[in-house]
């Protein structure tokens, strides 16, 4: 229920570019060990930071905002400790959203001081134990703890890797000044660690791995409208502005993905009829990849993905932690056009999807019951994408998951999301783009009808890369 303490921390959370343009960097010529090879990293400081980042929205939520479910004491700490776990009834922002960006935190005062990918993931784990269990008078919940460890470790090491694109510790006067504010509200842990390290004004060698040589980037701004409800209802719904922001950091096909997420994708979507909050969010890490075939213009590559995904919108309504595997490949046709396909199957460690029986609407304000439903889930996702040299690109995509819910009104459902998007370049660096989305669940219930709903989403944007 870390609620109103945690999304004021928030507000600061990942930046996302949706990219086409390619821009190559190269290294700094003058760089010292990158922070994965910084030894076992600094142990107190990174509990010390852990430690920080629990008692800051704690103390929000006490004091200021006076949570209820606040007011821990040694008694809530004994029979936490007593009773054991148990699943929320939180809001669908506060579980899906709030929890693994507190958890973003717990990794990144591991990853901020030293520690490398794989040292720094116990430090989600052990932070959302030490919150379930000493941070709330309620019991430990088991949905909290899986997303807060998987969806931190995703969002920490994009939002360390982001930070770390913006600093640059060569830098001087107002360059440098903006460059520690702007890596500051992406990662305000490693803002902090820095500062107290005395190196937020220090002149020095930058890491090797500060910089990957590709970066995709841009925003589509535009219109969509959103239609909602049961499958055969006629069309309605909202006539809404939107913003996506997408980053791809690397290139998933070529070059060597020496650490986890040496390859990534972050995606943030904000939509007016939710007063510009975030209405889609998500961040996907090559963990390992193989190459299968290697050439000029011609890749087959193996590759295991980590991912963290959040849909908070008037069409669906779903979100989970998870791994994929798959293969990625693209084939040259002719001589600058390329196809691209990737094969994946996905498995979901907890997913939550909207519930078609939900209990009363005070029920749900108060947090006392939820409308969506909580339980593991495994698919997949098949996509084609054809692209005219830099001018034009035509991509399908077909995603079918199905999830077996544990805690829930449902026994299981079935979704399935199918995308449709064309974008054409009509300047340097400006484009214009249409993209549709289908989505389509199934709902079985053990005491209430089978629902069957179709949802859409049309978005019409101008896209500007960078």
């Amino acid at each position: 229920m870390k609620t109103l303490g945690m999304i004021l921390l928030c507000v600061a959370g990942p930046l996302c570019i949706r990219a086409q343009q390619t821009i190559l960097i190269e290294p700094d010529s003058t760089t010292s060990l990158p922070a994965d090879s910084v030894g076992t990293g600094q142990f107190g400081p990174a509990v010390r930071d852990l430690l920080l980042s629990e008692l800051a929205p704690y103390s929000i939520d006490r004091w200021i905002t006076k949570q209820p479910w606040a007011r821990t004491s040694l008694r809530s700490w004994g029979d936490n400790l007593k009773y054991g776990w148990e699943w929320d009834t939180d809001h669908f922002v506060v579980n899906q959203f709030a929890h693994p960006y507190s958890g973003n935190m717990y990794f990144n005062s591991a990853r901020s001081n030293g520690f490398g990918f794989w040292a720094s993931a116990p430090f989600a784990l052990a932070g959302s134990a030490i919150w379930e269990y000493f941070g709330e008078t309620t019991r430990p919940s088991v949905n909290d703890i899986i997303n807060t460890t998987l969806g931190g470790i995703s969002l920490g090491e994009t939002t360390y890797r982001l930070s770390g694109m913006i600093l640059d510790d060569q830098s001087t006067g107002t360059e440098r000044m903006f460059r520690e504010i702007g890596a500051a509200l992406i990662n305000p842990v490693r803002a902090f660690s820095r500062l107290l390290r005395g190196e937020t004004g220090r002149v020095g060698p930058n890491p090797i791995d500060r910089l990957t040589g590709m970066i995709h980037g841009s925003a589509d701004i535009g219109y969509q409208r959103v239609d909602e409800g049961p499958k055969n209802a006629p069309a309605r719904g909202p006539n809404q502005g939107f913003a996506n922001f997408t980053l791809v950091y690397g290139n998933p096909l070529e070059g060597e993905v020496a650490n986890p997420f040496g390859a990534f994708l972050l995606r943030l979507t904000l939509a007016t009829s939710r007063a510009l909050t975030v209405s889609e969010a998500e961040a996907e890490g090559l963990l390992a990849v193989d190459d299968l075939k290697k050439e000029e213009r011609s890749n087959q590559r193996l590759a295991l993905i980590m991912h963290y995904h959040y849909f908070n919108n008037l069409a669906f309504e779903n979100g989970g932690q998870g791994f994929s595997a798959g293969l990625m490949s693209r084939y040259p046709i002719g001589e600058s056009n390329s196809l691209y396909t990737q094969v994946f199957l996905t498995g979901f460690a907890i997913a939550a999807v909207k519930s078609d029986y939900a209990t009363d609407l005070a029920a749900l304000a108060n947090e006392t019951a939820r409308n969506y439903d909580f339980g593991p889930g495994a698919g997949g996702v098949v996509s084609v994408q054809f692209a005219y040299g830099d001018l034009w690109f035509l991509e399908l995509e077909y995603e079918p998951f199905w999830i077996g819910v544990t805690s829930g009104m449902s026994r299981d459902q079935f979704f399935q999301v199918i995308t449709s998007q064309w974008q054409i370049r009509v300047f340097d660096k400006l484009s214009i783009g249409e993209r549709d989305f289908l989505y389509l669940r199934t709902g079985h219930y053990d005491t209430h009808p089978t629902s069957h709903t179709r949802d859409v989403i049309l978005q019409a944007f101008l896209s500007w890369a960078f």
